[in-house]
């Protein structure tokens, strides 16, 4: 029984591996993972989302047996209410799975997500969550739910779905050059790329009762819901910042890349002069490299040392003053570098410069393809 289950495993992974092989985008590869990983782990609904690293707030959301009519009320328990396995607290786990039966003493219910969100609207109850993390930090996460009458999930299952993780993670990125392809041909929309930050009024219930032309550039490209409905970091964003409102030591900041490659920064604050009204003033602008620089070299796993030379590389130091500087030799400086090269799919340091300072105008990966680091974990998931 145990042999069989492994290579069971082990032919989902190669599932998964072609899947981030294919390059497909965040969506249609999370759509088609779940499926592959309802076959091993089932569930009967199911959530995979890029996330921010530093808020925590989902960028860009599959779902299958839920919807997002909830997002708010899912923020503000999650922000509000934490329990054992809220996704900062997995981060730190050497597996960064949970099973939420496992650390409610006094029954499902007596938790918040549970009580007030699961079981009243979507008559579901046991959960299970993990994390993807890349260069230490989270890039995504999964949730998995099953109904009432279903049996929880178990310690084995809880394994199968850790074993995953390096997979997801290699999607993520596959799906980052996907969108950075687009965006090497395409660009932004006309006149977004040079506007100034951006402005909309979002209401209580999630929608815009104001935005500007820009604005709703930007939107398009964040990607919005069904009858007008806004792109999940807006509605989540406005949300924290009623809660920080509200006394909740919570950041009203996200940082989410477009389905264009481009990196987008979000920042709510209330309506000035609007005393009592749950309305929030969301700023949209363009990141800048100095915000998401980070948060690609996260997303390509560059160790500490890497960053280090990085960091020299784009300040325009040359090998001999890095190595004086970093107190290493010029052969480790080009040890390091070719390590990145290979991490992100680039070929020369302009290259490689290019990429973390043009996060507007480019994705991660400027047409080269998945970066070797990817190839390799494909490789070994088919092995």
């Amino acid at each position: 029984m145990a042999r069989r289950r492994r290579a069971t495993l082990e032919r989902s992974r190669r599932q998964v591996a072609g899947l981030a092989e294919d390059g497909l985008r965040w969506g249609d590869f999370a759509a088609a993972a779940q499926e592959v990983i309802d076959g091993i782990v089932p569930h009967d609904a199911a959530v995979l989302a890029l996330v921010d690293p530093v808020s925590g707030i989902l960028t860009d959301t599959f779902r299958t047996g839920l919807d997002d009519s909830l997002d708010e009320l899912f923020i503000r328990l999650e922000l509000t209410h934490p329990d054992p396995i809220t996704m900062t607290t997995l981060t730190g786990r050497p597996d960064g799975v949970g099973i939420l039966a496992d650390h409610v003493p006094a029954g499902l219910h007596s938790t918040p997500r549970v009580r007030e969100l699961l079981a009243p609207h979507f008559d579901l109850e046991h959960e299970m969550r993990s994390v993807v993390r890349s260069g230490g930090s989270m890039v995504a996460a999964c949730g998995l739910y099953r109904a009432p009458h279903r049996p929880g999930f178990t310690a084995d299952e809880a394994a199968t779905l850790s074993a995953f993780e390096d997979l997801l993670a290699a999607g993520v990125r596959a799906s980052a050059a996907a969108a950075a392809g687009v965006a090497g041909v395409a660009r932004a929309a006309p006149g977004v790329e040079e506007a100034q930050a951006s402005v909309l009024v979002v209401e209580a219930e999630g929608r815009a009762s104001g935005t500007t032309a820009t604005a709703q550039a930007y939107l398009d490209q964040l990607g919005g819901g069904p009858g007008g409905t806004l792109p999940a970091p807006v509605r989540m964003v406005a949300e924290a910042s009623r809660l920080r409102q509200a006394g909740h030591m919570v950041s009203p900041f996200v940082r989410a890349r477009t389905r264009t490659g481009r990196w987008l920064m979000l920042r709510a604050a209330p309506l000035s002069g609007d005393p009592g009204s749950d309305r929030t003033v969301v700023t949209v602008e363009p990141a800048s490299a100095e915000h998401t620089m980070e948060l690609d070299l996260d997303l390509y796993d560059v160790t500490p040392r890497e960053r280090m030379v990085v960091r020299e590389v784009v300040a325009g130091a040359g090998t001999t003053a890095m190595a004086h500087r970093l107190a290493i030799s010029a052969y480790t400086v080009q040890d390091h570098l070719k390590s990145v090269f290979r991490k992100v799919g680039v070929r020369s340091r302009r290259e490689l410069v290019h990429v973390l300072t043009h996060p507007c105008a480019q994705g991660p990966v400027i047409g080269l393809g998945l970066g070797a680091t990817v190839r390799k974990e494909m490789l070994r998931a088919r092995t």
